[in-house]
């Protein structure tokens, strides 16, 4: 007999269309829960997944976690069709690999805001409700670079770094509600953001997607209700992209 920790509760996923999003997304559902898919573009197949190949509920959301209206909309249509969110993981984030004095101020701040904007504005949109149940679980993804300094990438870093002060502050301000707030820290893993990125960089040892999913989603079961206000390093075998 499999036991579903997470049946009937609803998470909620940004960035969920690839990547540790999308794995992240089908662990859930597979663990019983209620996902809504939020992307850019594309979180139809990701629903559809889940839906056709699991068995599970899922609904697909469109928008830009810079935008308070697009955040909003997606929490209030998840609360219209599956119900108050219990678990959000801010996974949606965007990086580059460039010299700081080459980093246009417009640059610098589309990953802030991506980054740690999408963030702040999720989270603000759904810790009232999880007061109010006196429960809750909220991941957000930073980075190994948000523990480190390294040269080409201190947008990036700023951003990550920012992530992980924002998910400890939040983790203790939220403890009398029994609403659980971390980070996690991923090493190097082989998706289609870091092909982009950096082609040419050897993948020895880099991770796969599902292994995040599993770290962010063993977060989520009630079995780690420990941990809160904290950052977890998931770095695996690999070394950061350049060192």
């Amino acid at each position: 007999m499999v036991f579903l920790e997470l049946k009937n509760k609803v998470a909620f996923v940004t960035g969920g269309s690839r990547g540790i999003g999308r794995e992240t997304c089908i662990l859930l559902a597979k663990q019983g829960a209620k996902v809504a898919v939020f992307s850019r573009s594309d979180s139809e197949e990701t629903a559809n997944y889940i839906k056709n190949e699991i068995g599970g509920e899922a609904i697909a959301l469109h928008g830009d976690v810079r935008f308070e209206d697009d955040v909003n909309r997606a929490v209030q249509q998840t609360e219209e069709q599956l119900g108050s969110i219990d678990i959000l993981i801010n996974n949606a984030g965007v990086m580059s690999l460039k010299p700081f004095q080459e980093t246009a101020i417009e640059e610098w701040d589309f990953i802030q805001d991506v980054n740690v904007r999408g963030p702040f504005l999720f989270s603000k949109a759904v810790v009232p409700k999880m007061i109010e149940k006196k429960e809750g679980v909220i991941i957000n993804i930073s980075s190994i670079w948000g523990t480190k300094g390294g040269p080409d990438r201190s947008a990036y870093i700023t951003s990550k770094y920012a992530v992980i002060g924002f998910s400890k502050a939040l983790g203790e301000e939220l403890k009398p509600y029994r609403i659980r707030v971390n980070a996690v820290c991923p090493g190097p893993v082989d998706t289609k953001m870091m092909e982009d990125i950096a082609p040419n960089f050897n993948k020895d040892n880099w991770m796969q997607p599902i292994d995040l999913a599993n770290v962010i989603v063993n977060l989520c079961l009630p079995k780690s209700k420990a941990i809160t206000a904290t950052a977890i390093e998931a770095f695996g075998y690999g070394r950061p992209v350049g060192i």
